[in-house]
């Protein structure tokens, strides 16, 4: 009974994906990923700038530049192309993409290593160690990140959006900059452990991207030229698979070490240090040297430990990590009950209380910061009427601003602008993003021609993002219109605009009153 009903499950689940399967626009998506592989002088130079944008923010220890520098970065295009040339076999395509690869890698870590050589600032930040050792949930990332995006851009659901999240995600640039900041200091351990970083995004996105590819029906048959057969294709991924395994194996297996080594350590810290009303741990720190760990533990306590259980300790630890251990513990005498009254006046001078002057003054500088960041972000669309209101000392702030665009900010935009701006400022916060017209309503002279203000304000069509032929233009002719001053519009959208007729759409309402036309940019 349980076996008819599994082969029952598993036969609908075929025919849901046949089904999805056949909604999808193969030779639409392969076309679009192939010019992802298309190197030129502009994809270059963007690639660089963004190695050149992610290693200063790495040096400054800046976590927003570091995320500018991901977003802006073109690699992302070749890696998915690569994953696509593996599942339909196409070979050329695979060679072109794995060299593109290639040369952006090159590319990368050399600028970054001259930058970091003549650079005056080479110490290490947390941003640039933070990078240097992947464990498992770097390749855990990595895989969920490359079935998102591949999802994404077979279905075309949220794309835009779930690109530059993938983007971020994955963080496929900073870890070569780590490479190059490696090289130019000499430190090569430090840049081949950014390096690893980068090679388990990459291979983890190709392979998994592969698989949706795969289940989304794209095939050989979709290719024109030769056609590779599926050994073939199998043999590519296993070498690909047996190259990538020794690094990951000997990273899972030193993270998993480490994490029970953690575990042992912390029990037996815990068993010794935490009394109640006598003393508490409150960290500690482990490291392996050659033959021996070191771990210092640091414990507030109302009176000094004794030697003996120092000694007790480092036998436990001893015993259970079955290595000789030095144990170092910073005690840091508490009071064990409350001060008297009278002792608890402040040691150190208090700050002065902010005048009204210099809270607006910090309050201007946070707008002025929010609003740049979400102008930056939503461009070309601009961005208007952004506010901070202060709730509360434990309160989250409430931002607010008005977007002029013709659809809605969705919720993985929304969650995704929260997120930068609370990283920015440093602070909570609630964002609210409300919608306004795109363009304002099309006016004409006297003559019949657009006039001055509505040709600047619809040359913003050509600046949309991926171009203007990927939206849909919707012009709402409201009252009696003439129809040369139609004809005059259609023609500026067509030769000057440079918008396909296909996607021009002219919907007519017969009322009463002055005429009105208002145009609308659909996805």
């Amino acid at each position: 009974m349980k076996t008819s009903q599994l082969n029952y499950q598993l036969k609908k689940l075929k025919e849901y994906l046949a089904l999805k399967t056949q909604m999808v626009n193969h030779q639409g998506i392969i076309r679009e990923v192939v010019s992802g592989v298309e190197h030129s002088w502009i994809y270059y130079l963007m690639l660089l700038m963004a190695g050149l944008i992610a290693l200063l923010g790495l040096l400054t220890n800046s976590v927003a530049v570091v995320i500018g520098a991901m977003l802006i970065s073109p690699l992302m295009g070749p890696i998915i192309s690569s994953g696509l040339a593996l599942t339909i076999g196409d070979l050329p395509l695979a060679r072109r993409a794995f060299r593109t690869i290639a040369v952006s890698v090159a590319l990368t870590i050399l600028l970054s290593a001259f930058v970091t050589f003549l650079s005056p600032l080479k110490e290490p930040t947390a941003e640039i160690l933070a990078r240097v050792r992947p464990n498992i949930y770097d390749l855990f990332i990595a895989v969920l990140s490359g079935i998102v995006g591949a999802v994404a851009l077979c279905t075309k659901r949220n794309y835009l959006i779930t690109a530059t999240g993938v983007a971020v995600a994955t963080a496929v640039i900073p870890p070569l900059s780590v490479a190059g900041y490696g090289l130019g200091t000499g430190q090569i351990m430090l840049g081949l452990g950014g390096f690893l970083l980068f090679f388990t995004n990459f291979v983890a996105i190709v392979l998994t991207s592969d698989l949706v590819f795969f289940i989304m029906g794209f095939r050989t048959s979709h290719v024109e030229s030769i056609k590779y057969s599926q050994r073939t294709r199998l043999l590519i991924i296993a070498a690909l698979l047996a190259f990538i395994s020794i690094p990951l194996v000997y990273t899972l297996v030193v993270d998993i070490r480490k994490v029970n080594t953690n575990k042992r350590v912390e029990k037996v810290l815990k068993k010794y240090l935490n009394k109640e009303d006598s003393s508490r741990m409150t960290g500690y720190v482990v490291k392996e040297l050659k033959n021996r760990t070191n771990i210092r533990a640091s414990v507030n306590t109302i009176s000094y430990i004794a030697k003996s259980v120092e000694q007790a300790i480092t036998s436990d630890l001893n015993e259970n990590l079955g290595a000789p251990v030095d144990l170092h513990l910073e005690q840091v005498l508490v009071a064990s009950e409350k001060l008297p009254e009278q002792h608890t006046a402040p040691l150190l001078p208090q700050k002065p209380k902010e005048t009204v002057a210099e809270i607006s003054a910090k309050a201007s500088k946070l707008v002025g910061t929010a609003e740049q960041l979400l102008s930056a972000a939503l461009s070309p669309f601009p961005l208007t009427d952004t506010r901070l209101a202060f709730s509360g000392s434990r309160q989250p702030l409430e931002a607010s601003a008005t977007l002029r665009r013709d659809w809605p900010v969705s919720n993985d935009e929304l969650l995704l602008l929260t997120r930068q701006l609370e990283q920015t400022l440093e602070q909570p916060l609630h964002l609210k993003i409300k919608t306004a017209p795109f363009v304002p309503p099309i006016s004409f002279s006297k003559d019949g021609s657009l006039t001055p203000e509505s040709v600047t304000a619809l040359a913003v069509i050509k600046q949309l993002p991926g171009g203007p032929d990927r939206y849909r233009y919707r012009l709402v002719v409201t009252g009696r219109t003439n129809g040369l001053l139609l004809t005059t519009l259609h023609k500026h959208f067509t030769e000057q605009l440079q918008v396909p007729e296909k996607a021009l759409e002219i919907k007519n309402r017969n009322t009463k009153g002055p005429a009105e036309i208002v145009l609308r940019v659909m996805r």
